[in-house]
């Protein structure tokens, strides 16, 4: 059963100002840009949900619990047992490099998040596989019939850039996601890591040509 496209949600002004600064107190001191691994002290605006700089599959809406609409993934559904969930990703989804959000991205950030992640390894325990449809659709196995949150805790997955992250950073070496890292990351949300001074402050500039405007 399909329901009705979703606009946006009642407490959001679609013609809203933007523009100008918000500057907010950070609590603490900072070293690394990756929210993912236990050490290491995060940077304010990064969460393991990704923050401001990475989207998940699907957004939580804050006015009605237990309910998400499409971000990165544009649908979803689920066979009346429940023991998967088929997402399928909005083909206009993009990387701040230009680059296509792609269901590899997708399985690639499930199997690393729960190697890497005490809290993914938790949260996403009951996901024994995910499989690639096409290239814009995933199906995530369950390793149980009947939870009828499982389909829907799927949402929740941030996705991050396959490609940037196996790829060689400023200094010449391969990335590694397991450890900390200063090097600002590649994001596909509203904002990217602008200025900024380790233990001291960040700067979030608003990413003008974001896929999701």
């Amino acid at each position: 059963e399909e329901t009705a496209p979703f606009e946006r949600y009642d407490y959001v002004n679609p013609e809203a100002p933007k523009g100008g600064t918000l500057n907010q107190i950070g609590f603490g001191t900072y070293d690394s840009f990756n929210p993912f691994i236990v050490r290491g002290t995060v940077a304010a605006g990064l969460t393991e949900f990704g923050g401001l700089l990475w989207e998940t599959l699907m957004q939580q809406a804050l006015d009605v619990p237990g309910t998400s609409h499409g971000l990165i993934a544009e649908a979803f559904k689920y066979p009346a047992d429940y023991t998967s969930a088929t997402y399928r990703l909005n083909k206009n989804a993009r990387w701040h490099d230009g680059e296509p959000i792609t269901a590899e991205d997708v399985i690639w950030s499930l199997e690393t998040l729960k190697k890497i992640s005490p809290m993914h390894q938790q949260y996403f325990a009951n996901v024994k596989e995910a499989v690639a449809i096409s290239d814009h659709e995933v199906e995530f196995r369950f390793d149980e019939a009947g939870n009828r949150e499982l389909p829907h805790i799927m949402g929740d997955l941030p996705i991050l850039p396959k490609h940037w992250w196996e790829g060689e950073g400023a200094n010449g070496k391969k990335r590694d996601i397991s450890q900390p890292t200063l090097e600002p990351p590649l994001g596909s949300g509203p904002y990217r890591i602008g200025q900024f001074r380790p233990g001291s402050d960040i700067t979030w500039e608003r990413v003008k040509d974001y896929w999701g405007e």
